[in-house]
C-alpha cells in the first residue's frame, strides 16, 4: 500500500522526471537513465542552494564608497580630557576631619589617593607605598573594591560648578555641547561631543545611577555633537574650565571612547587638534535585515559584554583587558565597573605596583614578547556598525591657552571636509536568498512553492484519507 501511494505521488507530482521512474511503458534501462539524471539534478540543486545560504550568512553585506559630499552633515570628533589633579581639596579635608585623619597620615593619604586616581597601566609603579597607608585604610575600613567610590566622592564634578567661568564646559561661541564626567581606564575624565548614551558616565558605571539633572547645562541650547556641511568653514569647539596644573587629552570618534594608550601626553597648556573625518554609516534597513554574524559589526545597544551595558570596539577591548588582568594578576584594577552577578576581586594597590608593570605592554597591545616571538592573546571585537575614522592633520600644544580660554583646556577645529564616506549596505537579503533557492530548484527540478505545498498536502491530508479507505 505504501509503495502504491508513493508510486501515485511520483506519477502525479509536478517535479520533473519523477513520473518516468514509475511509468509502466518504459524499460528498465530508461528508468535507470532517468534515476541517474534525477540524482545528478538533486545533487547540484543542493550544492547550489548551500552556496546561496553560505553567501547569505557570510557575504550578504558590504561597505560602499559614497562621494556626494555636498549633502553630508559630518559629525566632529569627540574629545576627552583628564585633569592631572583629580581630588578636591575641600572634600578631602572634610573627609579627613570627619574620620580623624591628621598630620603626616593626612598628607601621605592625600598623596596616595591622588596617585591612585591618576594611575593606569603605564604608571602603576608610581603609586606611593607609605608605612602609614595600610593603617589608614584599615582605620577607615577601605577595601580595594571601595577605591573608586572613595575617589569619586572626593572628586568634584566640574560640570556642576555654579560659576560659569569656572565650570567645565564645551562651547562653540554661543552653542554649548553636552559635557559629562566619565569613568575611563585613566580614572575620572570629561567627555565632549559624543553620541554615547548616559550609561557611559562615571555615576552610572560606578553606582548604576544615571547622572543628576544638570540645570547649568540646560539653561543653554546644547547639542550632543557638533555637525557641519561641506560649505561650513573653520568650525570647532573648545573644552575648557580645568583648574589644574596639567591635563591629558584624547581625540576620538564621536561614536567611540578614548584609548588610554592613544593620548596627546601631559600638557601644561592644553592641545589644539585639527582632524580629518571619514564617517562610516549604515543604510536604514541594515540593522533589521542582517544579524551580527552576517554584518560582522555591532550597534551601540547590541552589547555582548559582561561589565558594560553598551558596546563599542574600544569598550570591548577594555573588557578583554579586564579578563586578561584577572587571568594574570588574579584581580582587576579599581577603575573598571564591577557591578555584575559575580564581581571580580579588585586589586590592592600593592598588587597594582607589583604585577601590572611587568605586563603593561601585554595589557595594552594584547601581545607579549617571548624571546624572538610575539605571543598574542585571544581578543576578538567586532567593529562598530556606525563609526568615524579620525586622521590628524596636526596636534599641537595650545600655547597661551589659559589666556585665550580663561582656563586650561583643548580645542578641535576643522577647515577641510571629507570627500569620501563609507556606507554599510545589504547586497543579498533574505528575499534574495529565497529567490536564489527557488530559482535553483526550478532550474534543476522544475520545483516551485506550489510543488512544496503539493508535497506537504500529499503526505499529510491525502495520506490520512488514503489510510481511512477513501479514494481521491
Amino acid at each position: 500500500m505504501i509503495l502504491s501511494f508513493i508510486k501515485l505521488y511520483f506519477d502525479t507530482c509536478c517535479i520533473h522526471g519523477f513520473r518516468y521512474l514509475v511509468k509502466s511503458v518504459l524499460i528498465l534501462l530508461e528508468r535507470i537513465f532517468w534515476l541517474l539524471l534525477l540524482i545528478v539534478s538533486v545533487y547540484f540543486c543542493i550544492i547550489s542552494c548551500i552556496s546561496s545560504v553560505e553567501r547569505f550568512h557570510t557575504k550578504s553585506t558590504h561597505i560602499g564608497l559614497e562621494r556626494n559630499s555636498y549633502y553630508w552633515n559630518t559629525s566632529m570628533p569627540g574629545l576627552t580630557i583628564c585633569p592631572m589633579q583629580r581630588l578636591n581639596q575641600s572634600l578631602f579635608n572634610n573627609y579627613c576631619r570627619a574620620n580623624k585623619v591628621k598630620g603626616t597620615d593626612k598628607t601621605e593619604f592625600w598623596d596616595f589617593l591622588e596617585n591612585l586616581a591618576n594611575s593606569t597601566y603605564t604608571n602603576f609603579e608610581n603609586i606611593p607605598d607609605y608605612d602609614s597607608i595600610d593603617h589608614t585604610l584599615d582605620q577607615l575600613g577601605i577595601k580595594p573594591k571601595h577605591y573608586m567610590e572613595l575617589i569619586y566622592n572626593l572628586t568634584f564634578d566640574g560640570t556642576y560648578e555654579p560659576i560659569e567661568k569656572l565650570r567645565i564646559r564645551c562651547v562653540d561661541g554661543q552653542l554649548h555641547l553636552k559635557t559629562r564626567q566619565i569613568l575611563t581606564e585613566f580614572g575620572l575624565c570629561y567627555l565632549c561631543s559624543s553620541y554615547l548614551g548616559e550609561e557611559y558616565s562615571s555615576r552610572y558605571l560606578i553606582f548604576g545611577e544615571y547622572p543628576e539633572f544638570n540645570k547649568y547645562l540646560n539653561k543653554h541650547r546644547f547639542v550632543l555633537v557638533k555637525k557641519a556641511t561641506f560649505f561650513d568653514k573653520d568650525v570647532g569647539f573648545n573644552l575648557m574650565g580645568f583648574d589644574t596644573d596639567a591635563i591629558d587629552s584624547y581625540i576620538h570618534s564621536a561614536f567611540e571612547v578614548m584609548k588610554v594608550d592613544n593620548n596627546f601626553g601631559y600638557s601644561l597648556e592644553g592641545a589644539a587638534y585639527e582632524p580629518e573625518v571619514e564617517e562610516i554609516i549604515a543604510e536604514p534597513n541594515f540593522e533589521t535585515e542582517t544579524s551580527i554574524s552576517q554584518r560582522k559589526c555591532r550597534f551601540y545597544h547590541e552589547s555582548n559584554l559582561t561589565h558594560y551595558p553598551f558596546y563599542t570596539k574600544n569598550i570591548c577591548q577594555q573588557e578583554c583587558r579586564i579578563n586578561l588582568a584577572y587571568k594574570i594578576c588574579k584581580c582587576i584594577p579599581h577603575f573598571y565597573p564591577n557591578r555584575i552577578a559575580k564581581p571580580k576581586p579588585v586589586c590592592t594597590y600593592k598588587t597594582l605596583k607589583s604585577c601590572f608593570p611587568r605586563h603593561a605592554g601585554y595589557f595594552l597591545k594584547f601581545y607579549e614578547e617571548n624571546g624572538n616571538h610575539e605571543k598574542p592573546t585571544g581578543c576578538y571585537c567586532e567593529q562598530n556598525c556606525i563609526d568615524a575614522v579620525i586622521k590628524l592633520k596636526s596636534a599641537l600644544a595650545m600655547r597661551g591657552s589659559k589666556q585665550l580660554l580663561g582656563s586650561m583646556g583643548s580645542s578641535v577645529s576643522m577647515s577641510t571636509w571629507p570627500r569620501n564616506q563609507f556606507k554599510r549596505q545589504v547586497i543579498f537579503s533574505f528575499t534574495d536568498l529565497l529567490v536564489s533557492i527557488g530559482g535553483t530548484a526550478g532550474l534543476y527540478l522544475g520545483f516551485s512553492v506550489l510543488g512544496l505545498v503539493e508535497f506537504i498536502y500529499f503526505f499529510t491530508l491525502r495520506l490520512v484519507w488514503q489510510l481511512l479507505g477513501y479514494k481521491l
